[in-house]
């Protein structure tokens, strides 16, 4: 079965680290903690048979909504920005957020290791930046003008009534 080799790599993850008790449900997810409150969601993706890593990295500020959500858009385009992984945001916590997908088809545990150690630091990265932004500075190449819609302006006001998707930049 596909999900057996993420469930083997997840187990064997938590035996080489000591971390007893990890839970993976019935859909193949899980959720880490790491560095006490930097939480990582890890599922299996049983169409593509692939591992999804997520992780919010910060808050959208109220200022200068727009320029920061049209940055993590763009940055989603530059893979030497991204690395690879995708940005998005979260309507329902105000939070953007950082993804990862990866086939489990070539890996083992010194790959996903590999990949999550990168993941980590794309985080930690990440969330240095939103800190930034949180505190007014803008994005590289942004400015306050295209629709931003000024102080206090909500990033999901454009979102129609009644629609309210998890993600709504990337994939």
């Amino acid at each position: 079965m596909p999900i057996d080799t993420f469930t083997d790599i997840l187990h064997e993850f938590a035996s080489r680290i000591n971390l007893s008790g990890l839970q993976i449900d019935s859909s193949g997810y899980c959720c880490l903690d790491v560095d006490q409150g930097m939480l990582i969601h890890i599922k299996h993706e049983n169409k593509r048979d692939s591992m999804i890593f997520i992780a919010e990295v910060g808050q959208i500020p109220e200022t200068n909504a727009g320029a920061v959500l049209r940055y993590l858009l763009r940055m989603n385009n530059d893979p030497e920005e991204s690395k690879g992984l995708t940005l998005s945001y979260n309507v329902e916590s105000n939070n953007a957020a950082i993804g990862y997908q990866f086939p489990l088809r070539f890996l083992n545990i010194d790959k996903f290791e590999e990949f999550f150690k990168i993941f980590l630091d794309e985080v930690d990265r990440w969330k240095q930046k939103m800190v930034l932004y949180t505190q007014g500075t803008l994005p590289k190449g942004e400015d306050v003008s295209g629709g931003d819609g000024g102080e206090g302006a909500s990033p999901s006001s454009s979102i129609p009534q009644g629609v309210v998707p998890e993600f709504m930049i990337g994939a």
